[in-house]
C-alpha cells in the first residue's frame, strides 16, 4: 500500500507550487501533485543515472510497446508505432498544431490558461465559446459553436478530461464533436493529459471514435500528472494520418530533439510497472474529491463542480460576494487557489486536492472560517 498520507516537504527545491507563489500559503493551485513518484519510476531514473552516460540516444522498442500496450489494456484500441511523434510536452506539442493550420483556434471555456494562451503564442484568432452550465453540469454548447464558427477557423482544441472542471465527455458528445469539425473542416487537437486519472464514466481517446476522428486529429497525452513527473518533461502525439504526420514533424523539425533520456525512461516504468499504484492514486484522489466536495457544498456562497477525473476541481463562488475570490482566500485564508480570471470565469477559483488528506482538511478549515467570519461582519 502506498501512503498518500505522507507529507513531503517539497520547499528548498525550487518547487513553483512551493517556493514561487510569494508567501507561506497554503498551495493548492499549480497542477502538480504533493505525493512521491511511484518507487519504480524512482529506480529507473536511479539505475539510468548509474550508467554515468549521457551521449546521444535513440527511442528504443521497448517504448513503442509499452505505450502500445497501455491503450491497449486501457483503452481497448490500438496505437501503431508509426503513429506516434515524441514531443517535450503537452502544450508545445499543441502549439506546433496549431501552427501548423494556419488558421484561428476554438475551444471552450473554462478552460486550461495554456491552451487560452495557444492563439496568442500560435499568432492566430480565437473563437472561445463559453460551455453550458446546468445546476453545475458542464457541456458543449454546439448551437453557439454553429455561431461562432466560420472559414477562417480551422482548428478545434479539446481538453478531455476537462480542465478545469472535471467532466469526461461522453462517446455521444464526442461523437457530435467530431461530426461538427467535419462539417467545418477543423483539425481537432485533443489535450488528453489527464486521461489515466477517471473517477467515473470511460475515458475515449478521440481519435478511436471513427476512421474520420484518426485522420483528423492530433492526440496529445503524457505521464506527466498521472506520475507526477512534470519536471522530467515528455509527451506523446498520437497522429495515426501519414500526410497530417508528415506536415507536424516538418513543422517540429530542428527546433527540439525527440529523445529525452529521463523522460523515456519514466514513462517506460510509468506505463510498463506502475499500475497498481496508479490504481491506489485513484482510490486516494477519489476519497480526496468525495470529501472535498461535502465539505465546500456545506460552506454557505460556496458550491464545487462534481469531479469525474483529474485532481482539479471547479469552485462556484459567485454567491460569496467579492470582486475576486482567489485574492479574498489568499488574504484572509492563505490559501492560494488558481484565479479563474485566468480561466475566463473571474467568480471562480480552481483547488488543486492533489495532496494529503490532512492538507486538504487544513485548507478546507481555513476557507471555511474566512467565509464564515465575513459573513458576521457584513
Amino acid at each position: 500500500m502506498v501512503n498518500f498520507d505522507e507529507i513531503v516537504d517539497r520547499r528548498g527545491i525550487s518547487a513553483q507550487k512551493w517556493d514561487d507563489q510569494g508567501g507561506e500559503y497554503i498551495p493548492m493551485w499549480v497542477a502538480d501533485m504533493d505525493f512521491r513518484i511511484p518507487g519504480p519510476i524512482t529506480e529507473a531514473l536511479k539505475a539510468r543515472i548509474d550508467k554515468g552516460t549521457f551521449g546521444f540516444s535513440y527511442i528504443d522498442d521497448e517504448m513503442y510497446q509499452v505505450i502500445s500496450r497501455h491503450y491497449r489494456e486501457q483503452y481497448h484500441c490500438e496505437v501503431e508505432r508509426d503513429w506516434i511523434v515524441f514531443v517535450p510536452s503537452v502544450m508545445p506539442g499543441a502549439n506546433l498544431a496549431c501552427r501548423m493550420t494556419g488558421g484561428d483556434i476554438m475551444l471552450n471555456t473554462p478552460m486550461y490558461p495554456h491552451i487560452r494562451r495557444l492563439p496568442q503564442e500560435a499568432h492566430t484568432g480565437v473563437r472561445e465559446v463559453p460551455l453550458k452550465e446546468t445546476n453545475g453540469f458542464y457541456e458543449m454548447d454546439f448551437e453557439a459553436m454553429e455561431e461562432a464558427c466560420d472559414e477562417n477557423v480551422t482548428v478545434f482544441v479539446m481538453s478531455n478530461p476537462h480542465n478545469p472542471v472535471g467532466r469526461v465527455f461522453t462517446r455521444e458528445e464526442l461523437e457530435q464533436l467530431e461530426e461538427f469539425c467535419r462539417r467545418h473542416h477543423l483539425l481537432m487537437v485533443s489535450d488528453e493529459i489527464h486521461c489515466d486519472l477517471v473517477f467515473e464514466g470511460e475515458h475515449i481517446p478521440y481519435f478511436s471514435l471513427s476512421e474520420e476522428a484518426k485522420q483528423n486529429s492530433i492526440t496529445l497525452t503524457s505521464g506527466s500528472k498521472t506520475y507526477n513527473i512534470p519536471a522530467i518533461p515528455y509527451a506523446i502525439a498520437i497522429i495515426p494520418n501519414p500526410e497530417l504526420r508528415k506536415r507536424y514533424q516538418d513543422i517540429c523539425y530542428g527546433l527540439f530533439s525527440p529523445v529525452s533520456v529521463l523522460g523515456v525512461e519514466a514513462l517506460k516504468a510509468g506505463y510498463g510497472r506502475c499500475e497498481e499504484w496508479r490504481r491506489e492514486l485513484i482510490d486516494y484522489l477519489r476519497a480526496n474529491r468525495d470529501y472535498m466536495e461535502e465539505r465546500i457544498a456545506a460552506i454557505d456562497g460556496l458550491s464545487v463542480v462534481h469531479n469525474q477525473a483529474t485532481y482539479l476541481a471547479w469552485i462556484d463562488c459567485r454567491k460569496l460576494g467579492v470582486e475576486s475570490p482567489q485574492k479574498f482566500f489568499l488574504k484572509e485564508a492563505g490559501v492560494n487557489f488558481n484565479d479563474g480570471a485566468d480561466f475566463a470565469e473571474p467568480e471562480f477559483v480552481r483547488i488543486n486536492f492533489g495532496c494529503p488528506r490532512s492538507q486538504l482538511k487544513e485548507a478546507l478549515d481555513r476557507v471555511e472560517a474566512a467565509v464564515k467570519k465575513r459573513k458576521e461582519e457584513r
